[in-house]
């Protein structure tokens, strides 16, 4: 490190330019579509377990 304040951070490499990555945005879009194929038959179920998870903690917590 250098010991004078007004000197520039040193870097291996430039600076990249702030911009949109159109391949990673479409990758992520394509996972999330993915998981909501793999995920969505489930929720009827997730549902189901919800609910009974929450009367039973609620008939638990009542007694």
């Amino acid at each position: 490190m250098s010991d004078q304040p007004d000197e520039p951070p040193r870097s291996v490499r430039r600076h990249a330019e702030v911009r949109s990555n159109v391949e990673m945005t479409s990758v992520g879009y394509a996972m999330l579509l993915g998981l909501l194929v793999l995920l969505l038959p489930l929720l009827p179920f997730l549902v189901i377990v919800w609910g009974i998870s929450r009367l039973t903690g609620y008939a638990a917590g009542k007694s």
